[in-house]
């Protein structure tokens, strides 16, 4: 009994030495000032070209998970904003000839790094911890649409669910459950995350410039603390 704590233990100590917060949060690079708040906002898919790819994923798999990653961006980013904000589209083409004040948002993937499931659902809080970073840029089509007026990055991860050992169990049904709830809090949140700081990041701008009222600003989630403006 003894034995099997003292392995217990070490087992936390060792997740504990690897942990880390499951969250994302955003490196401010360069914010211009601009006259005033979209009508809508524009969202296109994020480009996977230059990523870093840590998957179990190869040829046509590989390809379908990128676009599938795209689209859960895309799709979460639009959703967010227009709950939040201001009206959002998720858009594949943009058609510049429209008459509306509008904002566009695109970017690219950095990095995606699946992790481990089985890591994080035996043992959690860190090992086998999933990451995506991402960089944001976002135009105002009325005045510049070639030039962003701000950009900034987005980096996190999945990397604080608690897992089975850390439960001290062996039932193989608490662990195969623990497995399905690893994968679930992988990088789908994730990318649910970053779609969360885009927002929170837009919205930081808007209430800085007053445009929207202390009710309606999230704030941004900054790595090292403080104000990056």
């Amino acid at each position: 009994m003894k034995r099997a704590w003292g392995k217990a233990a070490a087992c936390i100590a060792a997740a504990w030495t690897l942990a880390s917060c499951a969250s994302v949060s955003v490196e401010e690079d360069t914010a211009y000032m601009r006259q005033r708040m979209p009508e809508i906002v524009y969202v296109l898919d994020f480009d996977t070209a230059h990523a870093d790819f840590e998957v179990d994923r190869t040829g046509k798999e590989l390809a379908d998970f990128k676009k599938n990653l795209q689209l859960m961006l895309k799709t979460a980013t639009a959703a967010d904003l227009t709950d939040k904000l201001v009206p959002a589209v998720a858009e594949t083409n943009l058609h510049r000839s429209r008459s509306k004040s509008a904002w566009l948002v695109r970017g690219e993937f950095k990095t995606v790094k699946q992790g481990s499931r089985l890591l994080r659902s035996a043992i959690g809080f860190g090992a086998g911890g999933t990451k995506v970073e991402t960089h944001v840029e976002v135009y105002d089509l009325a005045e510049n649409p070639t030039l962003p007026f701000l950009t900034f990055n987005t980096t996190g991860g999945s990397n604080a669910e608690p897992g089975a050992v850390l439960a001290l169990t062996t039932d193989p049904l608490q662990l195969a459950i623990g497995a399905v709830s690893g994968a679930a809090h992988g990088l789908s949140e994730d990318t649910k995350r970053t779609a969360r700081e885009i927002t929170a990041e837009l919205s930081d701008y808007m209430h800085r410039r007053g445009w929207i009222s202390d009710g309606q600003w999230v704030q941004p989630k900054h790595p090292h603390g403080g104000d990056p403006w």
